[in-house]
């Protein structure tokens, strides 16, 4: 891999780094300057006293002579090789510590406060440039937050896919980072809530127009089946587009709340007629409302953690599309996440000859589980990480199984394996794998 360039220095290969300092051309022409007459004056210094210790010799003129040369060309040879060492640039690589996170942030006029290093080494572990332009639109993004772990996290992913002016997103983010929703759960609640929506309006038709009425009933009758029907609907492709039609969903909630507001603020308001029936309807449709929401801010959050990273972010980690896919089937019921390597050609699309998937499950038998799967050509390695040794244990006598069954699919596994790794038991660390200050390293060069 080729050095990255910044506008302050370069990247060591392989290894994000806090930018060099780097001496000004001009600085190190009077350096080269100033040694080579040192050197030229201890030159012509060291061919007197030669001279003179020649002539208390009484040695002969031409051995003076010769002396006295061999002594200058020495020293002139000396002179030119230290000119050309100062010419030449010099680098010093070693770890970085937190001391040089805090002589940066002073060097940028950036207060070296711990809150300040703090969100400074985040910065560096999700490989964006630590400039001062850059920890501005940090800062600003979590500013009027309670600065949490997951908020600093959820502002560093935007931050590297270029979204830096939505104190909304940082929010929606943070919620979905500090304690993933369960996107099986919401949908079964939302189901509820508009049953007994449904129900609380068919109580009180008097105060609705019977067209609107039967309107209602047949979007609610439509949602609710789109939601027992969305598990068959997720399916990973291979062209421009959604891999899931997440997007379609997402559209079907956002009219239904704009209908329901509508009912509410006009049919239904505070000022329409304060009865039992009309209070029970309009507190039917503000939870279900409530329920659209959670669901929507949930699968927002999705489609910013799949948005490809900027051109501007530093780091080396390849693009996600992820996804949180309702099962019914598990006990109890709970969503399967997965994220899958989006292919670099093609905008939303899965390379499927070429891609890593992992998924990450939980159930009452098993616990949690986050299989990895990477595929080259229909070479498959496959890691289970599991949360008990009894977990550990069914996968590895599954093992010859699960090959004899890829095989019959034409895929060749090459390796398989299973271990117990509850850090790993979750997508987290797939989809933002953070990198420790301990694997930074930081470049001194000179020019």
């Amino acid at each position: 891999m080729g050095d990255l360039q910044t506008a302050a220095g370069g990247i060591h290969p392989g290894k994000p780094v806090i930018w060099p300092q780097t001496k000004s051309q001009s600085q190190s022409q009077q350096e080269s300057q100033t040694q080579a007459q040192q050197t030229s004056t201890s030159s012509q210094s060291s061919s007197q006293s030669s001279t003179a210790q020649s002539t208390s010799q009484a040695a002969t003129p031409a051995q003076s002579a010769q002396s006295a040369a061999s002594s200058t060309a020495s020293a002139s040879a000396a002179a030119t090789t230290a000119a050309a060492s100062t010419s030449q640039p010099s680098q010093a690589v070693r770890e970085l510590t937190i001391n040089d996170v805090t002589s940066h942030l002073t060097s940028i006029n950036v207060p070296s406060t711990e809150a300040n290093v703090k969100l400074a080494s985040l910065m560096l572990r999700f490989g964006v440039e630590l400039s001062r332009d850059n920890f501005i639109k940090a800062l600003a993004m979590t500013e009027g937050t309670n600065k949490s772990s997951s908020t600093q996290e959820a502002a560093m992913v935007l931050l590297t896919k270029g979204i830096t002016n939505s104190s909304e997103a940082v929010t929606m983010l943070s919620n979905q980072l500090a304690d993933t929703p369960n996107v099986t759960g919401q949908l079964s609640a939302l189901n509820s809530s508009l049953a007994q929506m449904s129900a609380s309006i068919q109580m009180n038709s008097a105060s609705l127009p019977p067209a609107l009425l039967s309107q209602i009933t047949s979007l609610v009758g439509q949602f609710a089946a789109i939601i027992g029907d969305l598990p068959k609907k997720y399916k990973f492709g291979t062209e421009g587009g959604s891999a899931i039609g997440r997007d379609d969903l997402m559209n079907d909630i956002r009219a239904l709340s704009s209908l329901l507001d509508g009912i509410q603020s006009q049919a239904l308001s505070k000022e329409a007629a304060a009865t039992p029936e009309n209070e029970a309807a309009r507190s039917a449709i503000i939870a279900a409302s409530k329920k659209l929401g959670d669901l929507l801010e949930n699968l927002t959050s999705q489609a910013l953690l799949s948005q490809r990273a900027s051109k501007s972010y530093m780091g080396q980690q390849d693009d996600y599309l992820y996804y949180q896919i309702p099962n019914t089937m598990l006990t109890p019921p709970s969503s399967v996440e997965i994220i899958v390597k989006q292919d670099p050609k093609r905008k939303s699309a899965v390379d499927m000859s070429d891609t890593h998937i992992a998924i990450g499950l939980e159930t009452e038998a098993l616990g949690k589980m986050v299989v990895s799967v990477i595929v080259r050509d229909k070479n498959v390695k496959m890691l289970f990480n599991t949360e008990e040794d009894d977990t550990k244990k069914l996968c590895d006598a599954e093992n010859i199984n699960l090959k004899r069954k890829l095989s019959e699919k034409g895929y060749n596994v090459e390796e398989c394996q299973a271990r117990v790794n509850k850090t790993m038991c979750s997508i987290k660390p797939f989809l933002i794998p953070l990198l420790g200050l301990e694997r930074l390293f930081r470049i001194d060069s000179t020019i």
